[in-house]
């Protein structure tokens, strides 16, 4: 079986964070400190990286629509885009 070669990244965290990840350990979600770590760190760097890969997709798409000459679609809102968002909420179902 091959194994990817790892770094070894000392960490200091306060006795709060330390109790939380070990009652994780103690419940088995984990097998140890070091395996819920690396799969929380992992789990932030997959959705960081999704998240820019997003807004990258979107500046690449803008980018290619000024080069062959067009202006991107431009909205001038009333509402700044949290409040447009949070206002559309009360008007549906949940």
């Amino acid at each position: 079986m091959y194994m990817k070669a790892m770094g070894v990244v000392p960490v200091r965290l306060d006795d709060e964070d330390l109790k939380r990840i070990d009652l994780l350990v103690k419940h088995q979600a984990f097998r140890s400190r070091n395996e819920a770590i690396k799969k929380m760190i992992k789990t932030m760097l997959s959705e960081s990286t999704s998240d820019d890969q997003d807004v990258d997709k979107l500046v690449e798409s803008l980018l290619k629509l000024k080069k062959a000459g067009k202006e991107p679609l431009v909205l001038r809102l009333k509402q700044t885009s949290t409040e447009l968002v949070a206002s559309g909420r009360d008007h549906w179902p949940t």
